[in-house]
């Protein structure tokens, strides 16, 4: 039973020298939470402003982005504890879908 945690973010941070780091700057635009998917479930329309997204699974999920997402079990699965970025379209609408995995 997983619980899907999604950061938005508008724009990667910068070190001290003013050169891009890996990480998104803080504060994120939103956060949502999916709690246990047993089918699959839609979160919320991204923030108009968020580019990327940062998505972790406390427990084996399947997710899928979209205007229209289905998650599926046989596909893009996300280990236990498991944490992944995704570039998004700014002002699409996406959403991102999930569904319990093994």
């Amino acid at each position: 039973m997983a619980d899907i945690y999604i950061t938005e973010y508008a724009t990667l941070a910068r070190d001290g020298h003013n050169y891009l780091i890996a990480a998104g700057k803080e504060p994120s635009v939103a956060e949502q939470q999916i709690a246990n998917p047993a089918t699959s479930t839609q979160s919320s329309a991204f923030n108009a402003q968020t580019a990327f997204i940062m998505v972790h699974a406390s427990a084996a999920a399947h997710v899928a982005v979209g205007a229209n997402p289905t998650a599926v079990n046989n596909r893009h699965r996300l280990g236990a504890g498991e944490t992944r970025f995704y570039g998004v379209p700014q002002g699409a609408g996406y959403k991102l879908a999930a569904i319990n995995g093994s």
